[in-house]
């Protein structure tokens, strides 16, 4: 028995060891809005928590291309939907911090804007058994130097988006969203889609095969935000 205990013991602090040597984004207050400009790489971003039919088509995509993504999510919508963030956890893709359910955090006090993300990490991690920190990305992208500097203070880093897929718009159809991807393309880039809007089922989760297709085709290598910021993503 003894040796069983001393066993499991050395396996959790291996584990805590290969976790604590992870590549981590640096935490500051300094917003991010790209990679590296001299790396073929480039992240696909899903925000979720526009509250309208998650696009579990997604999922199946990344799953079927094995390709890994980083998810911003609400921590409203994680409370609402712990089944579908787990299937996402599962699918191994990143979990990112979205904030909790204040829209506009520049209008909020730095309180209020510490207690949204919070409660965020809180709800989020209650799922995943991680919490979100260090990326956390603005929802609808409302911020300025104050709440940036709130957010670093809790152990964040403002990720923000080099091409905006307009995916979010009621107008967005599959040939947009590919034309915006497509044709804003870069190294480093990082590319914002949307995982519960009011198009995304019919525009995002039809045209993301050929987004990823396309971009692989091209040259371009398709990883999490924590790989496009850390030398992980040049590999």
């Amino acid at each position: 028995m003894r040796h069983l205990v001393a066993l499991l013991l050395g396996l959790c602090l291996v584990a805590g060891v290969a976790r604590a040597d992870q590549p981590v984004v640096p935490v500051a207050e300094d917003e991010v809005l790209h990679g590296d400009p001299t790396v073929a790489s480039m992240a696909l971003v899903f925000n979720v928590g526009a509250g309208f039919e998650p696009a579990t088509g997604i999922l199946d995509t990344l799953a079927e291309r094995k390709q890994r993504a980083t998810f911003f999510v609400m921590g409203w919508w994680a409370e609402r939907h712990p089944e579908i963030l787990r299937q996402i956890v599962e699918g191994g893709h990143e979990i990112a911090s979205h904030g909790h359910s204040i829209f506009d955090l520049t209008q909020a006090t730095d309180a209020q804007v510490r207690a949204d993300l919070e409660s965020a990490d809180a709800a989020i991690s209650a799922v995943t058994g991680h919490s979100t920190r260090p990326l956390w990305s603005p929802s609808a992208g409302y911020r300025n130097a104050r709440v940036r500097a709130v957010a670093a203070s809790l152990g964040y880093r403002p990720i923000l988006w080099t091409v905006d897929s307009a995916d979010w718009t009621l107008e967005a159809t599959p040939e947009s969203v590919y034309s915006h991807v497509v044709n804003g393309a870069s190294n480093g880039a990082i590319v914002v889609l949307h995982f519960d809007s009011p198009t995304t089922q019919d525009s995002t989760a039809q045209v993301l095969p050929a987004i990823i297709d396309t971009l692989r085709g091209t040259g371009y290598r398709l990883v999490t935000i924590t790989e496009l910021l850390t030398k992980t993503g040049a590999s």
